[in-house]
């Protein structure tokens, strides 16, 4: 690992897709089109991206040692994700995601986190020799809360840039948002975090000041087909706005695109990448990945993402 690399922090599931015409009210039990089973997580899923789009990735999770764990496993081995950091948690179920997915690509998910829900502050310093050898960490909220923010300070401490992708959203003490570089909610999040309906592009502009007002270094909201808004700080009136990519290929299914965004960020800034370069690496990553199934697989690599360019808008 070199001094670029990306450490995440984040969990491993099997996700179980299921397509349907559209997603089920409560109660409501319809027929489904298509099922898929494959490899998820937001952390997994974002240090696949970050393989794929070609950064040096390394994951710490916590999984079972059974056939869901397995599955993990050899898709690290595949996509070249360093796993010096996953702790193996003999006799527990690696976790797992329901997600339904309608004819418009859009989802919703229940994550149940299995192994990963047993992952401790003594597993993480058990770790920190990875943080020394890494200059960027990512994580996010579907590991314990409490081991998101002491990773936000461990990486911090050790001089580490970080990422955090408030997903699935949780209040936490608005301190803690002075150890992140760059927080990148989906406007769903940052509306929560805010407290502002973000339903156009001046809404997130209103919803990015304040997220620099709590101390972040810099507010990324991704908007899906409206594009992301990045603020720089409580000043920053304008933003920068990225409109997202209308790529010719109909939008097959959105799960994982804030992931692949996250990823291809993440690499972006290892590589000193300046900010608006790096928003459209990710953005075009982002755009991309809608166009295929499945979550970790969807993300695309270094060399497609390459090929879309501007006219392709």
């Amino acid at each position: 690992m070199s001094e670029n690399n990306i450490i995440v922090v984040g969990i491993f599931v099997v996700d179980l897709a299921f397509v349907a015409s559209k997603l089920p009210l409560p109660g409501e039990t319809i027929i489904g089109d298509n099922y898929i089973i494959g490899p998820g997580g937001k952390g997994s899923n974002q240090s696949v991206a970050i393989s794929r789009s070609g950064g040096k990735a390394s994951l710490i999770a916590r999984i079972g040692d059974d056939q869901f764990g397995e599955v993990g496993r050899n898709l690290y081995q595949k996509e070249n994700v360093y796993t010096e950091g996953l702790i193996i948690a003999k006799g527990e179920k690696t976790g797992s995601a329901a997600i339904s997915i309608d004819k418009n690509g859009m989802n919703s998910i229940i994550v149940v986190p299995g192994a990963a829900s047993g992952l401790k502050k003594s597993m993480i310093d058990e770790k920190l020799h990875l943080f020394r050898k890494s200059s960027i960490m990512v994580t996010g909220f579907e590991v314990p809360l409490d081991i998101a923010l002491y990773c936000l300070k461990k990486a911090k401490s050790e001089g580490l840039m970080t990422i955090l992708n408030p997903a699935p959203y949780f209040d936490i003490d608005n301190t803690n948002f002075k150890l992140v570089d760059y927080l990148t909610p989906n406007e769903h999040e940052a509306s929560s975090l805010t407290n502002i309906e973000i339903q156009n592009i001046d809404d997130a502009r209103v919803a990015g000041r304040r997220i620099c007002e709590l101390g972040v270094g810099t507010s990324i909201i991704t908007m899906g087909e409206k594009g992301v808004l990045c603020t720089t700080n409580s000043d920053d009136h304008d933003g920068l706005y990225i409109p997202s990519y209308k790529l010719k290929e109909k939008v097959i299914d959105t799960v994982g695109a804030g992931d692949a965004f996250n990823g291809a960020f993440a690499t972006a800034i290892s590589e000193d990448m300046g900010l608006e370069d790096a928003l459209n690496f990710a953005n075009k990553a982002a755009s991309l990945s809608v166009r295929k199934s499945g979550a970790a697989l969807s993300a695309p690599f270094r060399e497609e993402i390459n090929q879309v360019w501007f006219k392709d808008l």
